[in-house]
């Protein structure tokens, strides 16, 4: 067995490997390497557990380059985007030898810290606290909704799945002639952008910015791949929502909407529209993303359409404590969409 890193004569057969475990999410995918590899200019690494011409084991991860401060290595950056060992077979050895070749790298590379991320369907996060001798441990609540399966009137069994609130809502949102479409258009796309920036910034938030919703539809294929649903109140749009799709599982990606309209409820009927397609397509999972234990009005909005916890913890080993003297700020600045450390640890 040797480990290797992936090049392009690899990736199919990476692919194939992710394909053999219905629990394997987007943000380990080919297409969404390529997205970030694009949008943040920094280099993929993704390790490959290679037994007799066969990939037995993935870690996924990508390495910032900072002259300044030093190297920094993720699995895996940008929002929610979960890397972490992919072993399929329970075989201890496999994910300990890619991890090893992880921190080696690491080290080689000079960075001054490297953090690991874990799926929410992570079944042994007792590897990770016995192996990667992490510096600091941090935790989101991951929240997934598992989708009832394609039989009998699949509207009614989303209805019966979610809470009291839920179905009011989206009743009235139809009482109140909110009416869904699902399409893409540059203008619907312009519309997700302005109306993300709008809501993540009224909060003190960081946008994901219009660059990276720009390259989804140069990357991913439209139907298949991902999807748009916008809903409109007397033909203008009010709401939007962008999800993805890999595998068994639907993310729900990027919601949007426009503030003087959510007393109609336009995001509850989005994503009941958007469910019941995806049950009709045989998906298995709908995956809310992680939410921060401090974020209690989110997480109750999850809970509420019927999900269950799924926390995911990310590892960080520091090897030059001296960051820990940097600002948020400049962190921010340096290694825009890379964790380099929780932010509070500061003079540690």
């Amino acid at each position: 067995m040797e480990v290797i890193l992936m090049d392009k004569k690899w990736e199919s057969k990476y692919e194939d490997f992710l394909m053999n475990n219905e629990k394997t999410l987007l943000y380990v995918s080919n297409k969404y390497r390529k997205l970030l590899k694009q949008f943040l200019g920094a280099k993929d690494c993704y390790f490959l557990a290679v037994k007799n011409g066969e990939i037995v084991g993935a870690l996924p991860a990508f390495l910032k380059v900072n002259s300044e401060l030093g190297n920094v290595l993720n699995s895996l950056p940008f929002y929610g985007s979960n890397g972490g060992v992919i072993e399929l077979r329970g075989d201890y050895y496999v994910r300990k030898i890619l991890l090893a070749e992880f921190y080696s790298f690491a080290k080689d590379n000079k960075c001054i810290s490297a953090t690991i991320i874990t799926s929410p369907f992570e079944a042994n996060i007792e590897f990770y606290e016995k192996e990667t001798n992490f510096t600091y441990k941090d935790v989101r609540i991951g929240q997934i909704t598992q989708l009832p399966e394609n039989n009998g009137d699949v509207s009614e069994k989303i209805m019966r799945m979610v809470d009291g609130v839920r179905r009011r809502n989206i009743r009235k949102a139809i009482r109140n002639g909110i009416v869904v479409k699902e399409e893409f258009s540059e203008e619907i796309l312009r519309f997700l952008i302005k109306t993300h920036t709008e809501n993540i910034s009224s909060i003190g938030g960081i946008p994901k910015p219009k660059e990276f919703f720009e390259l989804i539809p140069k990357i991913f294929d439209y139907d298949r791949e991902f999807k748009i649903f916008t809903a409109f109140k007397d033909n203008i749009p009010v709401a939007s929502l962008l999800v993805f799709y890999f595998n068994k599982t639907v993310e729900y990606f990027t919601p949007a909407i426009v503030k003087e309209f959510r007393p109609l409820q336009p995001l509850s009927l989005l994503i009941f529209t958007a469910m019941q397609e995806a049950i009709k397509k045989g998906y298995k999972y709908w995956n809310w993303g992680g939410t921060w234990v401090t974020q209690e009005s989110l997480y109750r909005f999850k809970k509420r359409w019927g999900t269950e916890d799924f926390p995911y913890y990310y590892y960080t080993k520091i090897y030059d404590r001296s960051i820990l003297n940097v600002s948020e700020e400049k962190l921010i600045q340096e290694f825009p969409y890379f964790y380099v450390f929780p932010f509070g640890r500061q003079g540690e």
